[in-house]
């Protein structure tokens, strides 16, 4: 087998190992999105055989989506509903008050 290191510390570039956005399809699609409709295709293009709701939520999940999340932050369609329909949840994870859960 070749070792690489020699040729590693010299001709090598450090490449950050963390993404900071989503990784997108055509610069359009998150994968997340591309895999719930293909997912709809499945259930209801195959399985149902309901073109009229594969169609409307293909465009939902194709066209609308996308246009939302390029206009808002990250977490909008999560966070919208704890925010406007006044939704808590204490726990650990969105502790109420001033308690100390950990050191």
């Amino acid at each position: 087998m070749h070792n690489y290191e020699s040729m590693k510390s010299e001709y090598g570039n450090p490449v950050s190992q963390t993404i900071d956005g989503p990784i997108l399809f055509l610069g359009i699609w998150d994968l997340w999105d591309l895999g719930i409709s293909l997912m709809i295709i499945l259930i209801f293009g195959i399985i149902f055989y309901a073109w009229w709701t594969m169609i409307a939520l293909s465009l939902l999940t194709l066209v609308i989506i996308p246009r939302i999340k390029r206009k808002h932050q990250r977490g909008v369609f999560f966070h919208w509903f704890y925010k406007h329909l006044n939704i808590e949840l204490p726990a650990l994870i969105n502790p109420k008050g001033t308690v100390k859960f950990s050191d």
